[in-house]
């Protein structure tokens, strides 16, 4: 029913704590890959990360963040999450382990929440709070094929990778670089930059289950793992394929009542002899305008508004009637009056709560095979082949709705128009209705009434992907003298189609079924003469509908009102990388690198909303609605891009030189220029360096220049009518919060508001248009690192991290809805915004159109500072045999000091500070491991947050949110080598949402936990 701005649909989430050996925060300890698992048998025990100190036995390896192999400690943050903190918190969904980390928070989309139009349950990476857009995924190096939607209501725009498309057990670890990714891959990775890499040279079976439940017996997920792997022809080469099915059974906002659903406590509109403007509801928002059951009338009005009888029918004591769920009229009951006429707390009026999804149900069957092999010596070719298809229900949403509010009565979303002489109504209450419309002077045969049709509409919706992605490379090597060169082309074709159904009513076979009458014998019919809608629904036939109460309708009515509505996407990516790399000249410490490349890559979108959602087209050019979506149309586009790349690194100075005070030291540089065939050509570059002045500490520093172009959706989405409605700055409500609420106040007064405004937009849709912007220009980040990397050698196994972050994002591409635009107007410096002609207002202040759609905003800034420190100690130092295993410690700590936007040039937007983007968070846990069992304990903790960062703390009765920790276990057992068994139970202490219960933007995902309750989760496995 609100409004939602820019930067609560970026769903922003928390700055990632990200740095070198960081995160497996939730297993306690960062692992390797052991050789033992490797190679298909079962390890002792989580082995501990290779983290030890630059020294001159430290392997160099190629880490993500460039193409030269090199010490694992490189000039920007990266951080590394394995398959060994996957399997021992049990998660299913590689997401969801990507968002438990301080610096994955809420996505552009994710299983948990009312899920993204056209899109249900897919997960996007989110790192930094700067939009899942920014956020660059890459499968062993290479890019991903997105099957994000390019429709206008689709959940993001840009082309981010669904996590939920990779099997977990296929996982072999996870890295994360941030900020400097985009001078090796090119767009979009802005944040940083996420690549998931496979298992390779598996030799082995793996067979895993597990099975999971609430504490509340519901959310039930079961899945099955099997992992095969060979090795042959002596070690040069090996095939790993893996199956992965897993089934979520869903959960609705009614079966989280008092936390997610209808009778959650809200912030509302306060009573008039309030001193704040929103004050705290206790018994769940609820629509007194209108219910599920029907509210009659006698006038095309409200039944109720607050208190007061509108134009509802009564009873002989006053009382305003609506009908029951078994179709009988019966006394309304009204909930706390609020300081808005059109919703209380509680009461009987529609609890809109119960009514928006929690978690998907899904059902997902993934397979993946993985190849390479050694042709000689020399020359190696590496291939990958991927098949899955996920299917996802977002399991109710926002039904039908009928009411004065969205329309006059007739319309498709007005108030209905029912014969008093309807034979479903009884004859005591045709009685009661025709007395209240005799006493009003009205029209005897005919009464109004406002309806959510929860019953004939659910508001849910299914989402099917099948994914099919190709990938393949070959390797090979030159040596010419002391020297060696490493040349390497590889290409990937990727394609998804994705198709989302729902049940819609079709309006004009709606309103035949719903005007019953009798024939000569009684029987109920549709009143004879009507016409049946053109597009094509269950049955052709009109079946009278029963509209009174709940679910009384018959299944002939049903069929013959709904049809399946079907949209269609198709997304392909195709991508050939060619490089060669290898040694330059001689350095003090070591060999000079390079490496230089070409990329050529193709992507392409197709949105085919279907014959429901293209509506009637009028022969005109214009086209009209079947039902309760606006038209919607089509999006198609395709760009490629021609790139060169060059990388260097430069080896100044290795331990073997002894210089004093310089123990290493080693600068780096990349660059890459992008010619896209929309957006122009653009230069990204990197530079930084690594000097550990001692071999104990090593200090780090990088500067980047990155970019992300427009995506399909932002250029080719055609304009369109939308209807929105809008939190207006201008309204009583609003005018004092807000980064300048003087200012605001100033303009709103300047452009002839008048003071105690109430505006209508904010409870009521206007109409107004949005659509794409081939005008848009590349989005342009100058970011910066420095920290550094202690690793004691009088502590053992001590690994300490700090990096502060700094990115700034000129240019940035937005999607502005009507609040941001008339924010972006009234928070200007001059109040004559360019912003300001994008809407208009009636004579008395009201909007009466506006033009949303996607632009190139001022800017964004973020800045934070993440630390990590991670102890593995084997009690052996302790004198005790090392059977008797090892202590993990990890702990991540995240402090965001600023985090801001600005469109136009109005005030700074802050984003830090609230639910969805506290300014300290951390995570901690302690792990105990030895051969043949585990245990882990893991707290998360998010700092106190404001309900509204850029309003002052007197519009709020309880303005904020006090510090929040929950805690986690896991318990595991390995018998023989062979057989394991995992107890996970999750929010161990069924830890609930803190007071004041304000969830914010992404309250589902921030607070899921919270809101699932304590769930359980058992895993077993069998190795040979």
């Amino acid at each position: 029913m609100a409004a939602t701005s820019f930067s609560q649909r970026r769903m922003r989430a928390l700055a990632a704590t990200a740095s070198v050996f960081l995160p497996l925060v939730m297993a306690g300890g960062a692992y390797a890959q052991s050789a033992d698992a490797q190679s298909g048998a079962a390890a002792a025990a989580p082995a501990p990360a290779t983290t030890a100190p630059a020294d001159d036995n430290q392997s160099e390896i190629v880490v993500t963040g460039s193409r030269i192999t090199r010490a694992p400690i490189t000039d920007q943050p990266v951080a590394t999450l394995s398959s060994e903190l996957i399997e021992q918190r049990g998660f299913t969904n590689v997401g969801q382990a990507l968002q438990q980390l301080p610096g994955f928070g809420v996505p552009g989309n994710s299983v948990a929440g009312d899920q993204g139009s056209f899109g249900a349950g897919q997960t996007f990476a989110n790192l930094y709070n700067l939009g899942s857009q920014r956020t660059l995924t890459l499968v062993n190096g290479m890019r991903f094929v997105s099957p994000a939607s390019t429709s206008i209501f689709g959940a993001v725009a840009g082309s981010p990778v669904d996590l939920g498309q990779i099997a977990p057990s296929l996982v072999d670890h996870i890295e994360v670089v941030s900020v400097g990714g985009a001078p090796i891959y090119g767009s979009d990775a802005i944040a940083g930059t996420v690549n998931v890499l496979l298992k390779k040279n598996y030799d082995g079976f793996e067979a895993t289950g597990s099975y999971g439940l609430s504490k509340y017996g519901d959310g039930q997920d079961y899945n099955v793992s099997l992992l095969a792997g060979k090795n042959f022809a002596e070690g040069r080469g090996n095939i790993t394929a893996n199956f992965y099915y897993d089934h979520q059974n869903g959960i609705t906002g009614a079966q989280r009542p008092n936390t997610y659903g209808g009778s959650a406590p809200f912030f509302g509109t306060s009573t008039g002899d309030a001193s704040y403007a929103y004050q705290l509801y206790t018994r769940g928002r609820h629509y007194n305008v209108f219910t599920n059951t029907g509210m009659p009338m006698v006038d095309d009005y409200y039944a109720v508004l607050g208190k007061k009888a509108a134009a509802g029918i009564t009873d002989a004591l006053g009382r305003t009637l609506v009908f029951n769920k078994a179709g009988q009229l019966v006394p309304f009951k009204n909930g706390q009056a609020t300081g808005s006429a059109i919703y209380q707390s509680g009461g009987d009026g529609f609890a809109i709560g119960d009514y928006s999804n929690f978690l998907v149900a899904s059902e997902r069957y993934q397979g993946t095979i993985l190849a390479h092999y050694d042709i000689s010596d020399s020359i190696r070719f590496n291939g990958e082949v991927w098949f899955s298809r996920n299917y996802a229900s977002n399991t109710v949403g926002q039904p039908f709705y009928n009411y004065y509010g969205f329309g006059d009565a007739g319309d498709a979303n007005g108030n209905l128009i029912i014969n008093t002489a309807n034979p479903y109504l009884s004859a005591a209450d045709r009685a009661t209705i025709v007395s209240n419309l005799a006493a009003a002077g009205a029209d005897t045969s005919k009464f109004y009434m406002a309806r959510a049709n929860t019953d004939l509409s659910t508001g849910s919706f299914r989402t099917s992907n099948d994914l099919l992605r190709f990938v393949g490379g070959v390797t090979g090597d030159i040596e010419a003298g002391e020297r060696k060169f490493t040349w390497e082309i590889n290409g990937t074709y990727g394609r998804t189609i994705s198709r989302t159904t729902s049940r819609e009513i079709v309006t004009q076979n709606f309103f035949n079924a719903i005007d019953a009458t009798t024939d000569g014998s009684g029987n109920i019919i549709c009143r004879p003469g009507y016409t049946n809608a053109a597009i094509a629904t269950g049955s052709a036939t009109c079946a009278p509908l029963n509209i009174f109460g709940n679910g009384n309708a018959s299944q002939a009515a049903l069929d013959y009102i709904t049809t399946q509505a079907t949209t269609r996407q198709i997304n392909k990516q195709s991508d050939i990388i060619a490089d060669i790399k290898g040694d330059l000249f001689k350095l003090p410490g070591g060999f000079a690198k390079f490496v230089l490349g070409y990329e050529h890559r193709y992507e392409s979108a197709s949105f085919d909303p279907g014959a429901f959602y293209y509506g009637q087209d009028n022969g005109d050019g214009a086209r009209t609605q079947y039902g309760n979506s606006i038209p919607i149309d089509p999006v198609a586009g395709s760009y490629n891009t021609n790139e060169g790349f060059g990388e260097l690194s430069l080896p100044l100075v290795a331990p073997d030189n002894a210089v004093p005070a310089v123990y290493r030291l080693e600068v780096n540089a990349a660059g890459r220029y992008v010619k896209n065939s929309i957006a122009g050509g653009f230069w990204t570059y990197t530079g930084g360096a690594t000097y550990a002045p001692v071999k104990d500490l090593t200090l780090r520093g990088n500067y980047t220049r990155s970019f992300r172009a427009p995506a399909i959706t932002e250029l080719f989405a055609p304009v369109g009518s939308i209807f929105d409605t809008a939190n207006d700055p201008c309204d009583k409500r609003y005018i004092n919060q807000g980064p300048n609420p003087s200012r605001r106040a100033a303009n709103c007064a300047a452009a002839g508001i008048p003071a105690n405004f109430t505006s209508n937009v904010v409870d009521y849709t206007a109409q107004g248009t949005s659509g794409g912007n081939p005008k848009l220009q590349n989005e342009v980040a100058n970011s910066w690192t420095v920290g550094g990397v202690l690793q004691p050698s009088f502590l053992p196994g001590l690994t300490v991290t700090s990096d502060y972050v700094n990115i700034k994002i000129k240019n940035e591409i937005a999607t502005l809805s009507l609040t941001d635009l008339m924010n972006a107007c009234y928070d200007s410096a001059s109040g004559s915004s360019s912003y300001c002609n994008s809407f208009t207002r009636d004579a008395d202040g009201q909007v009466t159109n506006f033009a949303e759609g996607n632009y190139n905003i001022g800017l964004e800034v973020f800045r934070a500072l993440q630390t990590s420190a991670k102890w593995n100690l084997p009690l052996s130092r302790f004198g005790l045999p090392t059977s008797a295993g090892q202590l993990m410690f990890d702990f991540n700590y995240l402090h965001t000091f600023r985090h801001y936007y600005q469109i136009g040039e109005g005030d700074f937007t802050n984003t830090v500070g609230g639910v969805s983007e506290p300014t300290d968070n951390f995570t901690a846990s302690a792990t105990y491991a030895k051969r043949t069992f585990n245990w882990m304990w893991q707290a998360t903790y998010y700092g106190p947050s404001r309900v509204a960062v850029n309003s002052p703390d007197t519009v709020y009765q309880y303005p904020r949110i006090g510090a929040y920790v929950l805690f986690n276990t896991a318990i595991g057992f390995n018998v023989q080598d062979r057989f394991s068994l995992r107890l996970n139970v999750n929010n161990v202490f069924n830890r609930s949402v803190p007071f004041p219960y304000y969830l914010g933007t992404g309250g589902a995902t921030r607070y899921f936990d919270a809101i699932m309750g304590r769930y359980m989760r058992i895993t077993a496995g069998v190795k040979f």
